[in-house]
């Protein structure tokens, strides 16, 4: 299952889509219960089942989830890149030196056949 790319505005931000207001069904639902107690765990409970509070919440578990998945992706590229730059410099001095010895070697043999070919009409 593939989500669809997270919208940035230009500094790189994630943009929030489908943004709730207070007003419409959420606050019809709340006028029913005037005065609630909002301390009262079950009548909490009904409130949160209103399928406008459902909506609502799906709506945040979707953006918080592309959120998440954003942030991680960020973080292990940058992990990755970190780690390959470091790997990188810590082989650089032995890579310079195999590279050297290859082309110890090899130079002998490269400049005779450049001599031999100069030599050919």
């Amino acid at each position: 299952m593939e989500s669809d790319p997270i919208k940035l505005d230009d500094n790189g931000i994630p943009v929030l889509e489908n943004a709730v207001t207070l007003d419409g069904e959420l606050a019809s639902e709340a006028a029913v219960v005037p005065r609630a107690d909002l301390t009262d765990h079950e009548l909490i409970g009904r409130l949160l089942e209103g399928e406008a509070v459902q909506h609502i919440l799906d709506d945040i578990t979707e953006d918080l989830q592309k959120m998440v998945a954003w942030k991680m992706e960020t973080i292990l590229k940058e992990e990755i890149t970190r780690l390959v730059k470091d790997a990188t410099e810590q082989s650089a001095p032995k890579l310079a030196e195999d590279i050297r010895t290859q082309l110890q070697l090899a130079l002998p043999g490269l400049i005779a056949e450049l001599a031999q070919q100069s030599r050919q009409p």
